[in-house]
Protein backbone atom coordinates (compact mmCIF):
# COMPACT_ATOMS: atom_id res chain seq x y z
CA UNK A 1 0.00 0.00 0.00
CA UNK A 2 1.31 3.34 -1.07
CA UNK A 3 2.56 5.93 2.00
CA UNK A 4 0.14 8.54 2.31
CA UNK A 5 2.07 12.06 2.54
CA UNK A 6 1.73 13.64 6.01
CA UNK A 7 1.19 17.29 4.70
CA UNK A 8 1.08 18.95 8.34
CA UNK A 9 5.06 17.89 9.37
CA UNK A 10 7.96 17.32 7.88
CA UNK A 11 9.65 18.74 4.35
CA UNK A 12 7.60 20.55 2.11
CA UNK A 13 9.33 21.05 -1.14
CA UNK A 14 9.29 17.44 -1.88
CA UNK A 15 5.73 16.76 -0.68
CA UNK A 16 4.57 19.25 -2.80
CA UNK A 17 6.15 17.35 -6.26
CA UNK A 18 5.27 13.70 -4.83
CA UNK A 19 1.80 14.95 -4.51
CA UNK A 20 1.42 16.92 -7.39
CA UNK A 21 2.65 14.30 -10.03
CA UNK A 22 0.46 11.79 -9.76
CA UNK A 23 -2.39 14.58 -10.36
CA UNK A 24 -0.53 15.90 -12.89
CA UNK A 25 -0.17 12.39 -14.74
CA UNK A 26 -4.15 12.02 -13.48
CA UNK A 27 -5.04 15.35 -15.50
CA UNK A 28 -2.92 14.21 -19.01
CA UNK A 29 -4.71 11.24 -18.96
CA UNK A 30 -8.08 12.50 -18.55
CA UNK A 31 -6.73 15.03 -21.39
CA UNK A 32 -5.98 12.01 -23.32
CA UNK A 33 -9.44 11.16 -23.54
CA UNK A 34 -10.28 13.98 -25.57
CA UNK A 35 -6.50 13.97 -27.56
CA UNK A 36 -7.34 10.16 -28.17
CA UNK A 37 -10.33 11.16 -29.71
CA UNK A 38 -8.49 14.20 -32.30
CA UNK A 39 -5.89 11.55 -32.89
CA UNK A 40 -8.45 8.51 -34.14
CA UNK A 41 -10.94 10.76 -35.54
CA UNK A 42 -8.04 12.80 -37.80
CA UNK A 43 -6.59 9.45 -38.86
CA UNK A 44 -9.25 7.57 -39.53
CA UNK A 45 -12.47 9.43 -40.49
CA UNK A 46 -13.06 13.15 -42.25
CA UNK A 47 -11.85 16.85 -41.56
CA UNK A 48 -15.05 17.59 -40.72
CA UNK A 49 -15.24 15.00 -37.71
CA UNK A 50 -12.11 16.51 -36.31
CA UNK A 51 -13.36 20.02 -36.38
CA UNK A 52 -16.87 18.52 -35.08
CA UNK A 53 -14.80 16.90 -31.70
CA UNK A 54 -12.56 20.20 -31.65
CA UNK A 55 -15.30 22.95 -31.45
CA UNK A 56 -17.56 21.04 -28.64
CA UNK A 57 -14.52 21.17 -25.82
CA UNK A 58 -15.21 24.67 -25.00
CA UNK A 59 -18.97 24.28 -24.48
CA UNK A 60 -18.38 20.42 -22.45
CA UNK A 61 -15.90 22.60 -20.13
CA UNK A 62 -18.58 25.67 -19.62
CA UNK A 63 -21.24 22.96 -18.52
CA UNK A 64 -18.72 21.25 -16.47
CA UNK A 65 -17.34 24.03 -15.19
CA UNK A 66 -18.80 25.32 -12.42
CA UNK A 67 -19.54 21.49 -10.97
CA UNK A 68 -15.62 20.99 -11.02
CA UNK A 69 -15.25 24.17 -8.98
CA UNK A 70 -17.81 22.26 -6.55
CA UNK A 71 -15.13 20.03 -6.31
CA UNK A 72 -12.77 22.45 -5.33
CA UNK A 73 -14.85 22.83 -2.37
CA UNK A 74 -14.71 19.68 -1.61
CA UNK A 75 -10.78 19.79 -1.54
CA UNK A 76 -10.65 23.05 0.35
CA UNK A 77 -13.59 22.21 2.97
CA UNK A 78 -12.05 18.70 3.88
CA UNK A 79 -8.72 19.31 4.23
CA UNK A 80 -9.35 22.60 6.82
CA UNK A 81 -11.35 20.08 8.69
CA UNK A 82 -9.08 17.34 8.49
CA UNK A 83 -6.36 19.57 9.51
CA UNK A 84 -8.23 20.65 12.32
CA UNK A 85 -8.99 17.16 13.89
CA UNK A 86 -12.62 16.92 13.16
CA UNK A 87 -13.18 13.50 12.58
CA UNK A 88 -17.14 13.56 12.41
CA UNK A 89 -17.03 16.69 10.20
CA UNK A 90 -14.85 14.73 7.83
CA UNK A 91 -17.48 11.65 7.70
CA UNK A 92 -20.44 14.02 7.10
CA UNK A 93 -18.59 16.13 4.44
CA UNK A 94 -16.95 12.47 2.50
CA UNK A 95 -20.95 11.23 2.77
CA UNK A 96 -22.26 14.50 1.29
CA UNK A 97 -20.08 14.80 -1.18
CA UNK A 98 -20.41 11.44 -2.70
CA UNK A 99 -23.81 10.96 -2.83
CA UNK A 100 -24.26 14.75 -4.10
CA UNK A 101 -21.81 14.37 -7.46
CA UNK A 102 -24.30 11.99 -9.49
CA UNK A 103 -27.35 14.03 -8.74
CA UNK A 104 -25.80 16.96 -9.81
CA UNK A 105 -24.56 15.12 -12.84
CA UNK A 106 -27.25 14.42 -13.97
CA UNK A 107 -28.42 17.72 -14.12
CA UNK A 108 -25.60 19.19 -15.92
CA UNK A 109 -26.60 16.24 -18.62
CA UNK A 110 -30.04 17.41 -19.65
CA UNK A 111 -29.24 20.82 -19.22
CA UNK A 112 -26.17 20.04 -21.86
CA UNK A 113 -28.16 17.87 -24.10
CA UNK A 114 -30.80 20.22 -24.45
CA UNK A 115 -29.14 23.33 -25.47
CA UNK A 116 -26.37 21.94 -27.14
CA UNK A 117 -27.10 22.66 -30.76
CA UNK A 118 -28.01 26.07 -29.87
CA UNK A 119 -25.50 27.21 -28.46
CA UNK A 120 -22.64 25.58 -31.38
CA UNK A 121 -25.09 27.41 -33.87
CA UNK A 122 -24.09 30.92 -31.57
CA UNK A 123 -20.85 29.72 -31.98
CA UNK A 124 -20.70 30.28 -35.88
CA UNK A 125 -20.09 26.22 -36.53
CA UNK A 126 -20.49 25.72 -39.84
CA UNK A 127 -22.97 23.81 -41.17
CA UNK A 128 -20.90 22.83 -44.02
CA UNK A 129 -19.44 18.98 -44.31
CA UNK A 130 -22.05 18.49 -41.57
CA UNK A 131 -19.79 19.78 -38.78
CA UNK A 132 -22.92 21.41 -36.14
CA UNK A 133 -24.27 17.83 -36.62
CA UNK A 134 -21.65 15.68 -35.85
CA UNK A 135 -20.67 18.17 -33.30
CA UNK A 136 -24.06 17.90 -31.82
CA UNK A 137 -24.32 14.57 -31.17
CA UNK A 138 -20.67 13.99 -29.92
CA UNK A 139 -21.74 16.50 -27.30
CA UNK A 140 -24.85 15.00 -26.43
CA UNK A 141 -23.21 11.64 -26.42
CA UNK A 142 -20.58 12.85 -23.94
CA UNK A 143 -23.37 14.78 -21.58
CA UNK A 144 -24.32 10.76 -20.61
CA UNK A 145 -20.74 10.40 -18.76
CA UNK A 146 -21.21 13.58 -17.09
CA UNK A 147 -22.65 12.04 -13.40
CA UNK A 148 -19.44 9.52 -13.54
CA UNK A 149 -17.29 12.01 -14.65
CA UNK A 150 -18.43 14.30 -11.32
CA UNK A 151 -18.73 11.00 -9.30
CA UNK A 152 -14.75 10.46 -10.01
CA UNK A 153 -13.45 14.03 -9.56
CA UNK A 154 -15.60 14.42 -6.02
CA UNK A 155 -14.06 11.34 -4.88
CA UNK A 156 -10.68 12.32 -5.98
CA UNK A 157 -10.26 15.54 -4.02
CA UNK A 158 -10.94 13.48 -1.06
CA UNK A 159 -8.67 11.05 -1.55
CA UNK A 160 -6.18 14.50 -1.94
CA UNK A 161 -7.04 14.85 1.11
CA UNK A 162 -5.93 11.93 3.01
CA UNK A 163 -2.71 12.30 1.23
CA UNK A 164 -3.36 9.79 -1.57
CA UNK A 165 -2.79 10.76 -5.17
CA UNK A 166 -1.68 7.63 -6.78
CA UNK A 167 -4.70 5.49 -6.90
CA UNK A 168 -6.89 8.25 -9.05
CA UNK A 169 -3.85 7.92 -11.08
CA UNK A 170 -3.72 4.00 -11.14
CA UNK A 171 -7.82 4.05 -12.35
CA UNK A 172 -7.59 6.96 -15.08
CA UNK A 173 -4.28 4.40 -16.85
CA UNK A 174 -6.74 1.63 -16.55
CA UNK A 175 -9.78 3.97 -18.23
CA UNK A 176 -7.27 5.71 -20.50
CA UNK A 177 -5.92 2.68 -21.94
CA UNK A 178 -9.60 1.52 -22.44
CA UNK A 179 -10.45 4.44 -23.77
CA UNK A 180 -8.31 4.49 -26.79
CA UNK A 181 -9.01 0.48 -27.47
CA UNK A 182 -12.69 1.14 -27.88
CA UNK A 183 -11.84 4.28 -29.89
CA UNK A 184 -9.98 1.95 -32.23
CA UNK A 185 -12.67 -0.58 -32.68
CA UNK A 186 -15.24 1.75 -32.95
CA UNK A 187 -14.05 4.09 -35.31
CA UNK A 188 -11.59 2.76 -37.08
CA UNK A 189 -13.17 -1.30 -36.89
CA UNK A 190 -16.46 0.14 -37.17
CA UNK A 191 -17.10 3.17 -38.47
CA UNK A 192 -18.92 4.96 -36.17
CA UNK A 193 -17.07 7.95 -36.25
CA UNK A 194 -17.72 10.63 -33.83
CA UNK A 195 -20.28 8.81 -32.21
CA UNK A 196 -17.66 5.97 -31.61
CA UNK A 197 -15.29 8.19 -29.77
CA UNK A 198 -18.00 9.64 -27.47
CA UNK A 199 -19.25 6.18 -26.62
CA UNK A 200 -15.77 5.38 -26.13
CA UNK A 201 -15.47 8.27 -23.56
CA UNK A 202 -18.44 7.74 -21.56
CA UNK A 203 -17.83 3.79 -20.98
CA UNK A 204 -13.99 5.06 -19.69
CA UNK A 205 -15.89 7.49 -17.24
CA UNK A 206 -18.17 4.94 -16.23
CA UNK A 207 -15.13 2.66 -15.31
CA UNK A 208 -12.89 5.04 -13.75
CA UNK A 209 -16.03 6.24 -11.58
CA UNK A 210 -16.38 2.75 -10.62
CA UNK A 211 -12.65 1.89 -9.50
CA UNK A 212 -12.62 5.09 -7.35
CA UNK A 213 -15.85 4.67 -5.46
CA UNK A 214 -14.61 0.95 -4.61
CA UNK A 215 -11.51 2.49 -3.59
CA UNK A 216 -13.62 4.46 -1.00
CA UNK A 217 -15.52 1.72 0.10
CA UNK A 218 -12.86 -0.33 0.67
CA UNK A 219 -10.81 2.86 2.95
CA UNK A 220 -9.93 2.25 6.51
CA UNK A 221 -10.44 4.62 9.25
CA UNK A 222 -11.96 7.99 8.60
CA UNK A 223 -11.54 8.28 4.40
CA UNK A 224 -14.04 6.03 3.84
CA UNK A 225 -17.12 5.33 2.06
CA UNK A 226 -19.99 3.40 2.69
CA UNK A 227 -23.82 3.37 1.54
CA UNK A 228 -24.87 2.25 5.71
CA UNK A 229 -25.35 4.91 7.93
CA UNK A 230 -24.47 7.54 5.34
CA UNK A 231 -24.73 11.15 7.45
CA UNK A 232 -25.29 13.53 4.64
CA UNK A 233 -25.35 16.97 5.86
CA UNK A 234 -27.01 19.81 4.09
CA UNK A 235 -24.86 22.13 6.36
CA UNK A 236 -21.55 20.65 4.66
CA UNK A 237 -22.72 20.71 0.99
CA UNK A 238 -23.68 24.52 2.33
CA UNK A 239 -19.88 24.98 3.02
CA UNK A 240 -18.68 23.15 0.24
CA UNK A 241 -20.91 25.23 -2.33
CA UNK A 242 -20.04 28.41 -0.77
CA UNK A 243 -16.24 27.54 -1.44
CA UNK A 244 -16.46 25.77 -4.76
CA UNK A 245 -19.07 28.11 -6.44
CA UNK A 246 -16.88 30.86 -6.98
CA UNK A 247 -14.38 28.31 -7.82
CA UNK A 248 -16.39 26.87 -10.30
CA UNK A 249 -18.11 30.11 -11.91
CA UNK A 250 -14.30 31.19 -12.62
CA UNK A 251 -13.62 27.58 -14.36
CA UNK A 252 -16.91 28.89 -16.21
CA UNK A 253 -16.10 32.02 -17.25
CA UNK A 254 -12.75 30.79 -18.37
CA UNK A 255 -14.21 27.93 -20.38
CA UNK A 256 -16.71 30.79 -21.54
CA UNK A 257 -14.19 33.07 -22.62
CA UNK A 258 -12.43 30.14 -24.90
CA UNK A 259 -16.36 29.66 -26.45
CA UNK A 260 -15.71 33.51 -27.38
CA UNK A 261 -12.08 33.32 -29.16
CA UNK A 262 -13.45 29.85 -30.59
CA UNK A 263 -16.25 31.66 -32.10
CA UNK A 264 -13.47 34.36 -34.01
CA UNK A 265 -11.35 31.04 -35.03
CA UNK A 266 -14.46 29.58 -36.97
CA UNK A 267 -14.66 32.81 -38.44
CA UNK A 268 -11.63 31.58 -40.74
CA UNK A 269 -13.71 28.43 -41.62
CA UNK A 270 -12.65 24.72 -40.92
CA UNK A 271 -8.78 24.91 -41.80
CA UNK A 272 -8.51 27.39 -38.88
CA UNK A 273 -10.79 25.08 -36.60
CA UNK A 274 -8.82 22.18 -37.13
CA UNK A 275 -5.12 23.97 -36.90
CA UNK A 276 -6.80 25.76 -33.94
CA UNK A 277 -8.18 22.56 -32.28
CA UNK A 278 -4.52 20.67 -32.48
CA UNK A 279 -2.76 23.39 -30.93
CA UNK A 280 -5.51 23.88 -28.44
CA UNK A 281 -4.91 20.05 -27.50
CA UNK A 282 -1.08 19.87 -26.79
CA UNK A 283 -2.09 23.65 -25.00
CA UNK A 284 -4.58 21.40 -22.59
CA UNK A 285 -2.22 18.69 -22.08
CA UNK A 286 0.15 21.39 -20.90
CA UNK A 287 -2.67 23.00 -18.68
CA UNK A 288 -3.49 20.26 -16.62
CA UNK A 289 0.19 19.32 -16.20
CA UNK A 290 0.45 22.80 -14.45
CA UNK A 291 -2.45 23.06 -12.76
CA UNK A 292 -1.52 20.06 -10.74
CA UNK A 293 0.23 22.42 -8.87
CA UNK A 294 -3.12 24.08 -7.96
CA UNK A 295 -4.73 21.03 -5.85
CA UNK A 296 -0.94 21.09 -4.14
CA UNK A 297 -1.50 24.53 -3.60
CA UNK A 298 -4.97 24.09 -2.37
CA UNK A 299 -4.74 20.76 -0.26
CA UNK A 300 -1.38 21.66 1.59
CA UNK A 301 -2.40 25.66 2.46
CA UNK A 302 -6.65 24.55 3.39
CA UNK A 303 -4.90 21.72 5.56
CA UNK A 304 -1.91 23.93 7.29
CA UNK A 305 -4.30 26.70 7.92
CA UNK A 306 -7.13 24.47 9.47
CA UNK A 307 -4.21 22.98 12.09
CA UNK A 308 -3.57 27.04 12.72
CA UNK A 309 0.10 26.51 10.79
CA UNK A 310 0.44 30.06 9.36
CA UNK A 311 3.73 29.99 8.48
CA UNK A 312 3.75 26.69 7.17
CA UNK A 313 1.12 27.31 4.83
CA UNK A 314 2.64 30.24 3.33
CA UNK A 315 5.88 28.10 2.29
CA UNK A 316 3.60 25.69 0.72
CA UNK A 317 2.03 28.45 -1.14
CA UNK A 318 5.66 29.66 -2.32
CA UNK A 319 7.04 26.70 -3.54
CA UNK A 320 3.74 25.53 -5.25
CA UNK A 321 3.89 28.45 -7.29
CA UNK A 322 7.83 28.07 -7.94
CA UNK A 323 7.50 25.00 -9.00
CA UNK A 324 4.39 25.87 -11.49
CA UNK A 325 6.78 28.47 -13.35
CA UNK A 326 10.04 25.97 -13.72
CA UNK A 327 7.86 23.73 -15.16
CA UNK A 328 5.84 26.10 -17.01
CA UNK A 329 9.36 27.37 -18.96
CA UNK A 330 10.33 23.90 -19.65
CA UNK A 331 7.18 22.81 -21.53
CA UNK A 332 6.50 26.07 -23.26
CA UNK A 333 10.02 26.00 -24.70
CA UNK A 334 9.72 22.54 -25.76
CA UNK A 335 6.49 22.98 -27.69
CA UNK A 336 7.57 25.56 -29.39
CA UNK A 337 10.46 24.24 -30.92
CA UNK A 338 9.33 20.57 -31.27
CA UNK A 339 5.66 22.29 -32.06
CA UNK A 340 5.30 21.16 -35.99
CA UNK A 341 6.76 17.41 -35.55
CA UNK A 342 4.21 16.88 -32.73
CA UNK A 343 0.87 18.87 -34.32
CA UNK A 344 1.65 16.47 -37.70
CA UNK A 345 0.29 13.69 -35.20
CA UNK A 346 -3.51 15.80 -35.58
CA UNK A 347 -2.66 17.52 -38.62
CA UNK A 348 -1.31 15.11 -41.28
CA UNK A 349 -2.11 16.22 -44.44
CA UNK A 350 -3.23 19.74 -44.06
CA UNK A 351 -0.58 22.52 -44.77
CA UNK A 352 -3.25 25.64 -44.81
CA UNK A 353 -4.06 24.44 -40.99
CA UNK A 354 -0.57 23.63 -40.23
CA UNK A 355 -0.11 27.43 -40.94
CA UNK A 356 -3.07 28.49 -38.66
CA UNK A 357 -1.89 26.36 -35.67
CA UNK A 358 1.66 28.04 -36.06
CA UNK A 359 -0.15 31.39 -35.62
CA UNK A 360 -0.96 30.76 -32.37
CA UNK A 361 1.57 28.83 -30.95
CA UNK A 362 4.65 30.88 -31.83
CA UNK A 363 2.50 33.46 -29.08
CA UNK A 364 1.23 31.36 -26.40
CA UNK A 365 3.95 27.85 -25.99
CA UNK A 366 7.13 30.44 -25.15
CA UNK A 367 5.34 32.47 -21.93
CA UNK A 368 2.59 29.43 -21.31
CA UNK A 369 4.49 29.60 -17.65
CA UNK A 370 2.08 32.48 -16.79
CA UNK A 371 -1.15 30.30 -17.68
CA UNK A 372 0.32 27.97 -15.44
CA UNK A 373 0.79 30.77 -12.36
CA UNK A 374 -2.35 32.07 -13.20
CA UNK A 375 -3.70 28.76 -12.67
CA UNK A 376 -2.19 27.53 -9.25
CA UNK A 377 -2.19 31.25 -8.04
CA UNK A 378 -6.15 31.29 -6.92
CA UNK A 379 -5.97 27.30 -5.48
CA UNK A 380 -3.52 28.76 -2.26
CA UNK A 381 -5.27 31.50 -2.12
CA UNK A 382 -8.87 29.60 -1.61
CA UNK A 383 -6.78 27.57 0.96
CA UNK A 384 -6.17 30.39 2.96
CA UNK A 385 -9.89 31.28 3.65
CA UNK A 386 -11.01 33.60 0.41
CA UNK A 387 -12.60 32.19 -2.65
CA UNK A 388 -14.47 34.78 -4.17
CA UNK A 389 -11.87 37.16 -4.40
CA UNK A 390 -9.28 35.19 -6.68
CA UNK A 391 -12.49 33.88 -9.08
CA UNK A 392 -13.68 37.32 -9.53
CA UNK A 393 -9.97 38.63 -10.60
CA UNK A 394 -9.77 35.69 -12.52
CA UNK A 395 -13.38 36.04 -13.91
CA UNK A 396 -12.33 40.12 -15.06
CA UNK A 397 -9.00 39.54 -16.43
CA UNK A 398 -10.27 35.96 -18.73
CA UNK A 399 -13.37 36.84 -19.53
CA UNK A 400 -13.85 40.18 -19.56
CA UNK A 401 -10.52 40.98 -21.70
CA UNK A 402 -11.12 38.92 -23.83
CA UNK A 403 -14.45 39.08 -24.74
CA UNK A 404 -13.85 42.58 -25.00
CA UNK A 405 -10.90 42.37 -26.93
CA UNK A 406 -13.11 39.94 -29.46
CA UNK A 407 -15.41 42.98 -29.75
CA UNK A 408 -12.90 45.73 -30.34
CA UNK A 409 -9.56 45.06 -31.23
CA UNK A 410 -10.11 41.79 -32.85
CA UNK A 411 -12.90 43.41 -35.05
CA UNK A 412 -10.79 46.08 -36.26
CA UNK A 413 -7.83 43.78 -36.83
CA UNK A 414 -9.31 40.60 -38.29
CA UNK A 415 -6.55 37.79 -38.00
CA UNK A 416 -5.74 34.88 -36.03
CA UNK A 417 -2.27 36.35 -34.70
CA UNK A 418 -4.10 39.26 -33.05
CA UNK A 419 -6.97 36.85 -31.62
CA UNK A 420 -4.37 35.16 -29.49
CA UNK A 421 -2.20 37.70 -28.76
CA UNK A 422 -4.94 38.65 -26.12
CA UNK A 423 -4.16 35.21 -24.28
CA UNK A 424 -0.86 36.81 -22.70
CA UNK A 425 -2.22 39.81 -22.13
CA UNK A 426 -4.60 38.52 -19.74
CA UNK A 427 -2.24 35.61 -18.18
CA UNK A 428 -0.02 38.95 -16.99
CA UNK A 429 -3.02 41.34 -16.15
CA UNK A 430 -4.46 38.13 -14.19
CA UNK A 431 -1.18 37.28 -12.20
CA UNK A 432 -0.45 40.73 -11.15
CA UNK A 433 -4.05 40.85 -9.40
CA UNK A 434 -4.05 37.62 -7.59
CA UNK A 435 -0.29 38.40 -6.13
CA UNK A 436 -1.68 42.12 -4.66
CA UNK A 437 -4.74 39.59 -3.61
CA UNK A 438 -2.55 37.00 -2.03
CA UNK A 439 -0.74 39.86 -0.03
CA UNK A 440 -4.47 41.26 1.19
CA UNK A 441 -5.43 38.47 2.61
CA UNK A 442 -1.93 37.05 3.90
CA UNK A 443 -2.26 40.02 5.89
CA UNK A 444 -5.75 39.39 7.19
CA UNK A 445 -4.90 36.05 8.38
CA UNK A 446 -2.17 37.70 9.85
CA UNK A 447 -4.98 39.47 12.35
CA UNK A 448 -7.32 36.74 12.63
CA UNK A 449 -3.97 35.28 14.65
CA UNK A 450 -3.75 35.96 18.15
CA UNK A 451 0.51 36.76 18.43
CA UNK A 452 0.93 33.81 20.32
CA UNK A 453 -0.88 30.92 18.04
CA UNK A 454 1.72 32.90 15.22
CA UNK A 455 4.67 31.44 17.22
CA UNK A 456 3.59 28.11 17.74
CA UNK A 457 1.32 27.63 14.68
CA UNK A 458 -1.04 26.17 17.01
CA UNK A 459 -4.65 28.13 16.16
CA UNK A 460 -6.93 27.65 13.10
CA UNK A 461 -8.31 30.18 11.26
CA UNK A 462 -11.93 30.15 10.11
CA UNK A 463 -12.44 29.91 6.31
CA UNK A 464 -14.90 32.32 5.18
CA UNK A 465 -18.14 31.17 4.49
Amino acid sequence: MAQKIDMLNGGLFKKIVLFAVPIMLQGLLQSIYNSADLVVVGQFSSGAALSAVGTTTSVYNVLLGLFFGIAVGVDVVSSYTHGAGDKKGLKKIIDTSVISAPIMGIIVAIIGAIIAEPVLILMNTPTTNGVLELATLYLRILMIGVPFSLVFNFSAAILRTSGETQKPFIYLVISGLVNVILNLIFVAGFGWGVAGVAIATVISQMLSAALILIRLMRNEGIFSFSFKNIEFSFQMLGKIVKVGIPAGIQSCAFSLSNVFLQSGVNSFGPDAMEGSTAVGTIEGLMWVTLVAFQNSATTFVSQNIGAGKLKRARKAYRYSILCVAALGVFLGLTMFFLGDFILKIFIPNNQLAMQYAYERYRITFPVYFLAGMMGTMPGGIRGMGDSLTPSIISIVGTCGIRILWVYTIFEKYNTMSILYLVHPITWVITCVSLLINYIVVLHFCKKRMPKEASNNESTPIKIKE
